[in-house]
């Protein structure tokens, strides 16, 4: 009873849910399956699809997704695409890109940033990517084009060449295109994973209804269990007649027949995609004949049996012995009754782009585990609190309403160290570190430049390399242009830092984004046994953000083409030293000028004035209402949030949050919170300070912070390790409440996926 490839391709868009929606089908019409590949050990199925032309990405993503939610309790699915007769158009090139992107396995930031600001075009049937400078052009030519161009063919593209040329203002426009395709592109998946949301349900509702119908109350067993350790032979090497196989499949169709012996036959056939069979079975008493029922279209299962020639058929079968249906093993809370957790970091689908679960199925889920409560904390949100209070009362489950808020200093500094010095005629060093990662605790300075100026004309210089001790890693080496040579043979860390000390003492130390740069100073003088530099310091970020608030950006390599300031090599210490001192001193005139601001101590006289909640950082903090009064303060707190503090996301000035909290709970909240932060760059001292403020501090499980290493903002599992360990310890010292929350976003593995086609990602925690 063997389908063709295109049969077969139809019963797959059945099971997957994509067979009811018109408006795809004519771009199925003629699909195929080639071929299904399994790989048993890493159960991975890689399907080989033939259509026409490339789908459109509206297409290709539907059935991507669905795929993907229907296969996830058998297999991790994957699939390539072969087309008769392709055509290479701009918009697919456009559409396709960022799936390409992710597709060719980039583990480096640095060029993932350079793809995500560089889109391809189609220009005489040319793929081409304008890119604004050599350097950049010669590493993606060299090292990865050739990946890109082979995954979209995987996609079924029609063979091309990429180039690249250099051309800033083409790579701009192309940007600003890219980014409105995009957006439309991000409102179709948000469209498409309501739908697949609603039909999973009323598939779970339909599959509940009929389990309980049945003789018990799992997963379809008839016969005896099926180990997992047996081989499952792929249908398609199935030719002969075998005494005992082990297949697996979808069944597609199934009968019941009644005997003039009285006994009942059930005859269903199911395929896995690689040829199908139909699976014959005799009832041998009552159970059997209630379980027959339970053998419906639609579900997966697993059949031990013999293949014979069915005389009748005149075909191979299988007759079956045993049939379980493959299905989730149900996930228990095996904590004791009394010691039941309580979630106290939880989003909802009123959480914007964040979840897909309505607070409903928590609260349910909480209530059959036992749960005896459990916190709300959409993102700067209360639009989920009606819904949870009522499914707190229906399920006996007691609600805590709370947010996790945009919290912002009321002003961040500009100058450090403040001292009442003319800044007309004081000296400037104006520094730059070049470092192996982000973390001044976890990584080390490899490049150490300043210059020293007066009244804006440099008067002597100063450039070291230091050793790090192992190889650099290349998204150092691209990020700064540094490479092992380069400070093979340089000077000791600790004679550096003595240097360079000398060299600015009696001046005033200037950096762009200085805490950055200060943090990793100070704790590599710590390292050494020195004492924190003494010295005033003006940050040139914050300078601009305050002169500037107009402006979007306020990036040194942005800035420097603003003021026409030369930028010979970015990410280089020693230029970005000089190109910071000539803006200093711009920025400098313009503070006289337009604030009358003369002297160094008079430079943070404006720090939470007007609308500096705009440049300050928002972070991530927990905040739970203790009662009805904390209810009411939470509301307040939201209202002023959204309408008096809105700037790209509802901000909330700490000095508001301050104001209010004595009916209120404040947790740490993720690794966007300002403790995980200050602990992971600046180290357990920071990290203290911070502590102090909060009333309970949250840790997380190590997967939940896993993004953090795939971004190299934290080295590896073992310095991950030791942040979440000395967080514990700061609590305990502080005297302060550790609480393990989960940062839920989603409620089962289906709804990961789901979550993944809402915010575009592929990497959910």
């Amino acid at each position: 009873m063997s389908l063709s490839k295109h049969e077969l391709f139809q019963q797959m868009l059945e099971q997957i849910n994509l067979h009811h929606q018109p408006e795809y089908l004519p771009y199925f019409e003629n699909g195929e399956i080639e071929q299904v590949i399994v790989h048993k050990k890493s159960k991975l199925w890689s399907f080989q699809f033939v259509f026409d032309n490339v789908l459109p990405f509206e297409v290709f993503t539907a059935l991507m997704n669905h795929m993907k939610i229907k296969f996830q309790s058998i297999a991790t699915i994957d699939f390539q695409i072969k087309t008769r007769k392709p055509i290479l158009t701009n918009e697919s090139i456009l559409d396709y890109w960022e799936t390409v992107v992710q597709r060719s396995n980039i583990s480096s930031p640095l060029v993932l940033s350079l793809f995500a600001k560089h889109t391809p075009v189609v220009l005489d049937n040319k793929v081409v990517i304008s890119v604004e400078n050599e350097i950049t052009k010669n590493h993606l030519a060299d090292n990865y084009l050739s990946i890109i161009q082979q995954n979209y063919l995987v996609l079924g593209f029609p063979s091309f060449q990429i180039t690249i040329e250099v051309d800033e203002a083409a790579s701009e426009a192309r940007m600003a295109q890219y980014l409105a395709r995009k957006q439309e592109q991000d409102e179709m998946l948000v469209k498409q994973a309501e739908e697949a949301i609603k039909q999973n349900q009323q598939d779970r509702q339909r599959s509940d209804g009929s389990q309980s119908k049945g003789s018990n109350n799992g997963p379809l067993l008839i016969g005896r269990q099926i180990s997992s350790k047996e081989e499952i032979k792929q249908m398609a090497s199935i030719t002969e007649e075998e005494r005992s196989v082990v297949i697996e499949g979808y069944i597609f169709d199934s009968e019941i027949r009644e005997l003039r012996s009285g006994r009942k036959l059930l005859v269903f056939k199911m395929t896995d995609y690689t040829s199908s069979f139909s699976v014959k079975l005799f009832s041998s008493n009552e159970t059997d004949e209630q379980n027959f029922e339970l053998v419906k279209k639609g579900i997966w299962v697993r059949v031990r049996g013999s293949v014979q020639e069915d005389t009748f058929m005149r075909d191979l079968v299988v007759n079956g012995r045993d049939v379980n249906e493959v299905a989730h093993a149900e996930r228990k809370d095996r904590a004791p009754e009394d010691e039941k957790r309580v979630e106290l970091h939880l989003h909802s689908n009123m959480s914007q782009m964040d979840a897909t679960n309505g607070i409903g199925d928590f609260v349910k889920q909480a209530a059959k585990w036992g749960h005896k409560a459990i916190a709300l904390t959409d993102h700067a949100a209360a639009q989920g609190y009606p819904d949870a209070h009522a499914a707190g009362k229906a399920n006996n489950v007691k609600i805590l309403y709370g947010i996790e808020a945009y919290v912002v200093d009321d002003g961040v500094p500009i100058a450090y160290n403040p001292v009442h010095e003319d800044l007309s005629e004081a000296i400037y060093v104006v520094f730059d570190v070049e470092t192996t990662g982000l973390s001044a605790v976890y990584d080390t300075i490899i490049e150490l430049a300043g210059v020293k100026m007066y009244k804006g004309n440099v008067i002597e210089t100063f450039e070291e390399f230091i050793n790090p001790g192992h190889p650099l890693s290349q998204t150092t080496i691209q990020l700064t242009g540094i490479t092992d040579d380069m400070v093979r043979d340089s000077k000791p860390e600790k004679t550096v830092l003595e240097e360079f000390a000398a060299f600015a003492e009696g001046t005033i130390l200037v950096a762009h984004n200085a805490s950055f740069d200060m943090g990793f100073l100070n704790n590599s003088y710590e390292r050494y046994g020195m004492a924190e530099a003494p010295q005033p310091v003006i940050d040139t970020l914050e300078m601009s953000r305050f002169l500037h608030p107009q402006l979007k950006s306020h990036r040194l390599n942005t800035l420097a083409k603003r003021y026409g300031v030369g930028l010979e090599q970015h990410h280089r210490a020693v230029y970005d030293s000089e190109t910071t001192g000539a803006l200093c001193w711009i920025f400098l005139k313009e503070a006289r000028e337009e604030h009358n601001i003369l002297f160094h101590d008079e430079l943070n006289k404006y720090i939470g004035g007007g609308d500096s909640y705009k440049r300050a950082r928002p972070f991530h903090a927990t905040i739970l209402a203790k009662n009805q009064d904390g209810l009411k303060d939470l509301f307040k707190i939201i209202s002023a949030s959204n309408i008096d503090y809105y700037y790209r996301t509802p901000r909330l000035p700490r000095s508001v949050l301050q104001a209010s909290r004595e009916n209120l709970l404040i947790g740490s909240a993720c690794s966007e919170g300002e403790i995980f932060e200050a602990m992971m760059q600046k180290g357990a001292e920071a990290a203290k300070a911070k502590a102090k403020f909060y009333d309970y501090i949250e840790v997380m499980p190590k997967e939940v912070y896993a993004p953090l290493i795939t971004r190299e903002l934290v080295k590896n599992e073992s310095d991950l390790e030791e942040i979440i360990t000395q967080i514990v310890a700061i609590g305990e010292e502080l005297g302060k409440t550790v609480v393990a929350t989960g940062n839920v976003h989603y409620l089962n593995k289906e709804d990961a996926i789901y979550r993944e086609i809402l915010i575009g990602s592929l990497k959910v925690n």
